[in-house]
């Protein structure tokens, strides 16, 4: 480990996997097949060579801050803030070990606008949670969470 942070988040980490401490956004992040969305989000970048530059932010972390701020109506900067703050949201987010800063929020977003694959990838993403809340299974024990 290369700082007392990364091991606090590492015991955290563990601890919430002893006690199988669900929250539930982790519910949720585990109805998406995430590679599925993946593939729809590297469409937007045609920088892959080996010629240098900033390697970009991975796709599906940015993705799922946008999901973040979305379903918590959060700015930029203020996702920013919380994700640094919330261990739910670093969580959901996989633990990254750089935050996106809100400049690079604010980039993602416009490139998946400006490449056209916003629609696509958000109804990719509501299409795979309606249809996992159809399921009966997920509906039975998202009733039995609730009336306990």
């Amino acid at each position: 480990m290369n700082s007392f942070i990364e091991w606090a988040l590492f015991e955290l980490k563990k601890r919430n996997v002893e006690r199988k401490r669900e929250t539930k956004l982790l519910q949720v992040s585990d109805l998406i097949d995430w590679e599925r969305i993946r593939v729809h989000l590297e469409r937007m970048y045609d920088n892959k060579s080996e010629r240098g530059g900033r390697p970009n932010c991975d796709v599906i972390l940015m993705f799922k801050v946008l999901v973040l701020q979305q379903w918590y109506n959060l700015s930029d900067m203020e996702a920013e803030r919380q994700i640094a703050d919330r261990i739910s949201f670093m969580e959901f987010l996989g633990w990254p070990k750089e935050i996106p800063d809100s400049r690079t929020i604010w980039l993602f977003r416009e490139r998946l606008v400006r490449t056209g694959m916003h629609d696509v990838v958000w109804e990719d993403f509501q299409s795979q949670i309606v249809s996992s809340i159809s399921d009966t299974s997920f509906t039975r024990r998202q009733t039995s969470i609730t009336t306990s």
